[in-house]
């Protein structure tokens, strides 16, 4: 999250009218928000009145007998521009402590990190968060977090309990915030209206397009799937082809990695565009990037949008960045490091014909680098010297058959596959690169340090006989007509 995180020390300087408060009920209007924190038992403080910094309130009291102090503030998003819904504002407490922590050789993770179903805000689902303060090896207490998101604003409810509080009371917790916290101002529609829609075409699209289509008076295909709204500059039968392959793949991954879909959640962006000069556009526009770095690459997934040009449906490229797409945008999982991301993508898009080197180098004498090298290279894309795959997708090479190999092991092997899920998701939430944080995960998830997880990769991979048994979910390419 490098706009959020480059932002998390900025002031917000926030203006509030006086709050309107009676029997622990109290109306936020400049976040059209209400709270209602009569539920909790010995309760003490309150709003403050003309705030002009980013808390708004502070109260103690109790839940269920267990003392807490609880903050709440608001981060304006005007400083804050990377705010999409309510589970990144939520990230900002996550990057913040991760911070502290990693200064002090630690690490930090949510225990718990999940949507709300309610009225939060403008995206209306709340996001809750949990994390453990530990005395020794005891769970001595508990941090919750509950955000959401307005249009001028993401705001934070941080509760410190002084004690632990038991799973049922946890869910509880949970349970108030999505009957207690309630927005009343104007909601984000899920499908996107037709005028956001245009709105968003015209931001992101390549100059050369828009010009072309204002010279002819014409508007771009913008077409809504179960789950994505696509725009395109294709015709509408073939984008329409490429809406119901991308829906399947959404469908394939969450079967790999499931997660649910949330009342309220948006459609995802998908820009498709004919000829791939303007997708390369498009990456330069939008990503600030080299058009050399854009050449690399057949598709791009970056913050909640999937960008690429014409290209057989099946080709692998799509249901590998649509996985980083989703990994980002639904299961909330974007840490671990390059070789966690590009390898679930991998996983989800490799072919047979791509791991026949990890067999042969497993097996090598310095033929791969060791876990601890790496699983900290900041990217496996930027780090290679050559260009683009064949096929059309990320410069992969060994150092992507190689990630996408780990996540293979750590699903199909009898070492792994009982908790591959739990992996997966210690993974995802680690910071990336953070070796510490990492080490840590493999330990409590599968009870062995990182050289004994990167041995049982290597003898998975040399008692393999084959490869022509990869287990990759990817599309299987059609066999070539005979005569």
């Amino acid at each position: 999250m490098p706009r959020l995180a480059a932002l998390c020390a900025l002031p917000a300087l926030l203006s509030f009218a006086t709050p309107i408060h009676q029997e622990g009920k109290y109306e936020v209007p400049k976040l059209d928000l209400s709270l209602d924190l009569s539920q909790f038992s010995d309760l003490e403080g309150g709003l403050y009145p003309d705030a002009e910094g980013q808390g708004l309130g502070y109260w103690t009291g109790a839940f269920e007998g267990v003392p807490f102090k609880l903050e709440f503030s608001a981060l304006d998003r005007a400083q804050f521009t990377g705010f999409s819904d309510s589970g990144d504002v939520a990230a900002i407490v996550s990057f913040n402590r991760g911070n502290r922590a990693r200064e002090k050789g630690g690490s930090f993770e949510f225990e718990v990190s999940r949507a709300l179903e309610g009225k939060f805000g403008y995206v209306p689902y709340g996001w809750f968060a949990v994390d453990e303060f530990h005395e020794g090896t005891m769970l001595s207490a508990h941090h919750v977090v509950v955000a959401g998101l307005t249009p001028g604003f993401g705001y934070l409810l941080e509760i410190d309990f002084e004690a632990p509080l038991s799973s049922e009371l946890l869910d509880g917790l949970a349970a108030w915030a999505s009957a207690s916290i309630v927005y009343g101002g104007e909601v984000l529609d899920p499908q996107w209206s037709d005028g956001e829609a245009l709105e968003r075409w015209e931001a992101n699209a390549p100059d050369e397009i828009l010009k072309k289509l204002k010279k002819r008076k014409k508007k771009p295909q913008i077409i809504r799937t179960k789950y994505y709204i696509i725009f395109t500059d294709l015709g509408k039968s073939t984008a329409g082809s490429f809406g119901e392959a991308v829906d399947k793949n959404y469908e394939t991954i969450r079967s790999i990695f499931p997660f649910d879909d949330v009342p309220g959640e948006r459609l995802l962006p998908i820009f498709y565009f004919n000829q791939r000069e303007h997708y390369l556009d498009w990456w330069v526009k939008n990503l600030g990037g080299s058009r050399e770095s854009a050449e690399r690459s057949g598709g791009v997934a970056s913050g909640d949008v999937y960008a690429t040009h014409h290209q057989a449906v099946n080709e692998p490229v799509h249901i590998h960045e649509q996985t980083h797409q989703i990994f980002r945008n639904r299961l909330r999982l974007s840490g671990g490091g390059s070789w966690f991301q590009e390898g679930v993508a991998e996983y989800m898009g490799s072919k047979p014909g791509d791991l026949g080197e990890i067999k042969r180098y497993a097996s090598k004498e310095g033929g791969l680098d060791p876990f601890e090298t790496f699983m900290v290279v900041p990217s496996l894309l930027m780090s290679s010297a050559k260009g683009g795959r064949k096929e059309g997708g990320s410069n992969a090479g060994l150092a992507y058959n190689y990630a996408g190999a780990i996540i293979e092991f750590a699903k199909h092997s009898k070492f792994g596959e009982d908790k591959f899920l739990e992996w997966v998701h210690a993974m995802g939430q680690v910071a990336r690169g953070d070796l510490p944080a990492i080490r840590a995960a493999v330990s409590r998830v599968y009870g062995v340090t990182l050289e004994e997880f990167e041995a049982e990769f290597r003898k998975y991979w040399k008692k393999r006989r084959t490869v022509k048994k990869w287990h990759s979910p990817a599309p299987k390419p059609k066999k070539a007509s005979k005569g």
